[in-house]
C-alpha cells in the first residue's frame, strides 16, 4: 500500500480501511472541536465529512478512534521510559515524537488497562493522533511498518487486559 504524504489523503486511506477518524487540531493532538463537537465519539468513516473538514480547515491533524476501529494501541514514551519489550509482535507502528504507536486488533467489547508499564500507555477508549499529523514538537508522525495490524501477542494481552 502506497502510503499517504498529506492527511486528507491518509485520513482518507484510514476510513477506507474502516478505521474511524476525527479531525485534531492543525499542529496538535488535540480535537478540533469546531469540526467534531463530541470528540472521537464524532470520529467516522465519512469520506464527504471527512472532506469537508479538510475544506474547512486544510491543515488539520488526524486522529482515529481506537475502539471503534477495532483497534488497541500501546504508546510508548522513550523520555517516560518506554521500551519496545520483546513480547511486541511485528504490527502496523507509527513513530512518534519521541517513540511508537504499536496497532493491534481489538474488539468492541474488550477491555484494558489505561498503562502497561511506566512509559506505555494503553490507548482504546479514545483516540491516537494519526500519521503523517505533526507532533507538538514538530516532529511529523510516519508510518514505519505498514502490515495490517495484527493480534495483541498473549504474553502482552495477560498485562494488559482488565479483569
Amino acid at each position: 500500500m502506497k502510503l499517504a504524504v498529506d492527511n486528507r489523503e491518509a485520513a482518507f486511506e484510514y476510513a477506507n480501511r474502516g478505521w474511524a477518524v476525527m479531525p485534531l487540531q492543525a499542529n496538535k493532538k488535540d480535537p478540533h472541536f469546531e469540526l467534531c463537537k463530541r470528540a472521537y465519539l464524532s470520529a467516522t468513516t465519512d469520506i464527504k465529512l471527512i472532506d469537508f473538514w479538510f475544506d474547512f480547515d486544510p491543515n488539520i491533524n488526524i486522529g482515529i478512534a481506537c475502539q471503534t476501529s477495532g483497534l488497541v494501541v500501546f504508546d510508548i514514551d522513550f523520555r517516560n521510559g518506554g521500551e519496545l519489550l520483546p513480547e511486541f509482535t511485528p504490527t502496523y507502528t507509527v513513530q512518534t515524537g519521541d517513540g511508537f504507536h504499536l496497532y493491534y486488533q481489538a474488539n468492541a467489547t474488550d477491555s484494558y488497562r489505561g498503562k502497561l508499564i511506566d512509559g506505555i500507555d494503553i490507548k482504546f477508549k479514545g483516540y491516537v493522533a494519526a500519521a503523517p499529523s505533526i507532533h507538538p514538537s514538530g516532529a511529523r508522525y510516519t508510518v514505519i511498518d505498514d502490515r495490517n495490524p495484527v493480534v495483541v501477542p498473549k504474553a502482552i494481552r495477560e498485562q494488559a487486559w482488565k479483569y
